[in-house]
C-alpha cells in the first residue's frame, strides 16, 4: 500500500470512530446539525435578501417591498443568533461528554495494559496521550463533523439557487467550489506526517519537562542544572521547528485557496454582469447571483479551514487509539473472590519469565513454599529476580510457565479483587497522594476510623512523627509526599498496610530507608503479625535478613538456597558471601 492511501485509509478510520464516538450522544449531535444547518441557511437568506435589496434600490422599486422585507431580515437576523447560541451549546456538550468518556476509558485501560506498557512507554507519553491528545479531539468533535455535514448541505443548496437564477453561473461556481475544496488534499500527506511529528514530539517535551521538574533537586546536587536546560531547549527547539513547518504547509494551503476564491469571484462578478449587458441576467438578480457565487466558498474555506488541522487531530487520535487498543498482559480472568477461606500460604512451582521475548528470562524454573506464621526474606544481589518474583505474585505480569499457588489455589483463577483483598505490598519507591497523611494511610481501608488510622500509625512508629506535623493526621503530604522524608514516607506506606489488614504482607525493601531504632521496633510489630499473617520481605539490609525465620537466596533468577539464617551462615554459599561483603562494607565505613 502507498503511503498516499495508507494515510487515506488512516483518515477514513479515524473519522469513523470518532463519529462512532457519538453515537451515545445521538440527540444531542442531532440537535447540534439541525442548529448548524438553519444557522447557515438563515444567513443564506438574510444575505440574497439584503442583495436583492440592494437590486431593487438601484432599480428604484425598493420602497413598495421595504417593509415586508425588512420584517423577514429582522426575524432572519433573530433566528441566526439563536440558532449559533445553540450550536456552540449542544456542540461543545456533546463534545466535551465524550472527551470526558475517552480520559475515563483510558485511565481504566491504563490499569488494565500496566506495567507492561509502561516498561515500552514512557509515562510522560502516556499522560500526554490521557491530557493533551485527547483535547485535540475536540476540534474534531466540537467544529469538525457538524460543518462538513453541513458544508455539503449548504453548498448543494447555494448552487440549486444560482441555478435557478443562472446555469452557466451554477457551473462556474461548481468548478470553482471543487477546485477550492479539493486544496487541502493536495498536501493532506504532508499534513499527517507533520501532524505525527507534532504529537510525538510534544510529548518528547513534556516529558523532559517533567523529569526536570521532579528531579530537580537531584540536578542541583549534581550541579546539572545548566546542561540540563540545554537538554530542555533542544527539546523546544525541535517542537518548535515542527510546528513551524507545520504552520507553513498551512499557510502554502491558504495561499492557493485565497487565490482561488479571488480569481473565481471575480470570474463570477464579470461574466454576471456581461450576462446582464447581453439582457441574459435580470439587473436585480445580479447582485444576488455575485453574493451566492462568494457564499458558497465560505462553507468550503470554513471546512477546509478545519481539514487543515486534521493532520494534528488524527495523529492525536491514533495516539488514544494505540492505548485504547493496547491488549494487557494480564487478563482479568479469574472467578474467586472470595478469600476468606483461602489459607494465606504461597508456593512457586518451576516458574520461569521473561519481561520481554528478546530478553534472557528474569527467573528461571524456580520453586519454593512461604508458610503463615513466619517471616520469609527474598534475598540475593541485586538483579537476582526478587522483585520479579513478587511482581508475578501480585500478577503484575503472569508467569511463562509454572505455577504459582496461594492457598493450594493457582492465582489466576483469582479474581484481581480477590487477589488484592489477600495480598498487599510496600514497596521501595513510596507513592503519596496530595492529600492528608490521614486520607493517605487511609488508603487502606477507606472505612476506616480516625482511631484505626491512629493505631495503624502507632504500629508503623509514625504516630509520633505525625503528631509533630504542622496539622499533625490533617497535614497535607504535598506531591509525591515530597514534605516527608524518605524514613517517614515509608512509615506512612507501612501504616497504610497495616490498616489494609491483608493475610498476605510484603515488604520490597520498605525499611531500607528507616534508622536501626525504627526498623527493630517495626520488625517486632511484625513478628506480633505472625500467627496469622504471612509476610515476606525482599530486602538488602543485614539486620533485616538475620530477622527473617526463611530465607530464599537467589542469585541470577535461580533459587541458590533456601532455609534459616543460621543455616546458610554455616554453609558456604551465595549467602555467606553477601554476609561476608556487607561486614566487610561495614568494617570499611566505621
Amino acid at each position: 500500500m502507498s503511503k498516499g492511501s495508507a494515510g487515506t485509509g488512516n483518515r477514513v478510520i479515524n473519522t469513523i470512530r470518532l463519529i462512532k464516538s457519538m453515537k451515545p450522544y445521538g440527540p444531542e449531535t442531532a440537535l447540534t446539525l439541525v442548529c448548524t444547518l438553519l444557522k447557515h441557511l438563515v444567513t443564506l437568506t438574510t444575505a440574497g435578501m439584503v442583495a436583492y435589496m440592494v437590486g431593487l434600490a438601484m432599480e428604484g422599486q425598493l420602497a413598495e417591498h421595504f417593509r415586508f422585507l425588512f420584517g423577514w431580515l429582522c426575524v432572519g437576523i433573530f433566528i441566526r443568533a439563536t440558532m449559533y447560541y445553540g450550536e456552540m451549546w449542544f456542540g461543545h456538550d456533546v463534545a466535551y461528554k465524550i472527551l470526558k468518556d475517552f480520559r475515563i476509558n483510558l485511565f481504566a485501560q491504563v490499569d488494565k495494559i500496566s506495567p507492561a506498557y509502561q516498561l515500552l512507554h514512557h509515562t510522560g507519553n502516556i499522560g500526554s496521550t490521557l491530557l493533551a491528545d485527547v483535547e485535540m479531539l475536540e476540534w474534531f468533535l466540537a467544529h469538525t463533523f457538524g460543518t462538513a455535514v453541513v458544508s455539503v448541505i449548504i453548498t448543494l443548496a447555494i448552487l440549486v439557487s444560482l441555478a435557478w437564477i443562472s446555469l452557466p453561473l451554477a457551473a462556474l461556481t461548481l468548478v470553482s467550489a471543487v477546485l477550492v475544496a479539493y486544496t487541502p488534499f493536495l498536501l493532506y500527506g504532508k499534513a499527517d506526517r507533520q501532524g505525527k511529528d507534532i504529537r510525538e514530539l510534544l510529548a518528547k517535551a513534556n516529558v523532559v519537562t517533567l523529569e526536570g521538574i521532579h528531579g530537580l533537586r537531584e540536578l542541583l546536587t549534581l550541579n546539572q542544572l545548566e546542561r540540563y536546560k540545554k537538554k530542555n531547549r533542544l527539546a523546544m527547539e525541535a517542537l518548535y521547528d515542527s510546528q513551524l513547518a507545520y504552520g507553513r504547509r498551512q499557510g502554502t494551503e491558504n495561499l492557493l485557496m485565497n487565490a482561488l476564491v479571488g480569481f473565481f469571484t471575480v470570474a463570477v462578478m464579470a461574466i454576471g454582469a456581461s450576462m446582464v449587458a447581453a439582457g441574459t441576467l435580470d439587473f436585480s438578480l445580479y447582485p444576488v447571483a455575485v453574493l451566492l457565487g462568494s457564499l458558497l466558498f465560505s462553507p468550503i474555506i470554513e471546512i477546509c479551514g478545519v481539514a487543515r488541522n486534521l493532520g494534528i487531530v488524527f495523529a492525536a487520535a491514533n495516539r488514544v487509539q494505540l492505548v485504547l487498543s493496547a491488549v494487557p498482559t494480564v487478563k482479568d480472568e479469574g472467578t474467586i473472590s472470595e478469600i476468606a477461606t483461602l489459607n494465606p500460604d504461597i508456593s512457586f512451582e518451576g516458574v520461569s519469565f521473561r519481561y520481554l521475548d528478546d530478553e534472557p528470562e528474569a527467573v528461571k524454573d524456580i520453586s519454593f513454599n512461604i508458610k503463615p506464621g513466619q517471616v520469609t526474606a527474598l534475598v540475593g544481589p541485586s538483579g537476582a529476580g526478587k522483585t520479579t518474583c513478587v511482581n508475578l505474585l501480585l500478577r503484575h505480569w503472569d508467569r511463562n510457565n509454572g505455577l504459582i499457588k496461594i492457598g493450594g489455589e493457582d492465582i489466576k483463577n483469582l479474581a484481581f479483587n480477590g487477589l488484592r483483598d489477600i495480598c498487599c505490598a510496600v514497596p521501595q519507591d513510596i507513592y503519596l497522594f496530595n492529600v492528608s497523611v490521614k486520607e493517605n494511610i487511609r488508603l487502606g481501608k477507606p472505612s476506616a476510623s480516625d482511631l484505626e488510622v491512629v493505631e495503624a500509625a502507632k504500629a508503623a512508629f509514625a504516630h509520633e512523627f505525625i503528631e509533630n506535623l504542622p496539622d499533625g493526621y490533617d497535614t497535607i503530604t504535598g506531591e509525591r509526599g515530597f514534605q516527608l522524608s524518605g524514613g517517614q514516607r515509608q512509615r506512612v506506606a507501612i501504616a497504610r498496610a497495616f490498616l489494609k489488614n491483608s493475610p498476605i504482607l510484603i515488604f520490597d525493601e520498605a525499611v531500607s530507608n528507616l534508622d536501626t531504632e525504627n526498623e527493630y521496633y517495626l520488625q517486632r510489630t511484625i513478628k506480633s503479625l505472625i500467627e496469622r499473617k504471612t509476610i515476606l520481605l525482599v530486602a538488602h539490609r543485614l539486620s533485616t535478613i538475620m530477622a527473617a525465620n526463611q530465607l530464599i537466596v537467589m542469585d541470577g533468577g535461580r533459587i541458590a538456597q533456601i532455609g534459616s539464617p543460621a543455616k546458610l551462615i554455616a554453609e558456604n554459599g551465595v549467602f555467606k558471601d553477601l554476609v561476608d561483603g556487607q561486614i566487610s562494607k561495614q568494617r570499611l565505613h566505621s
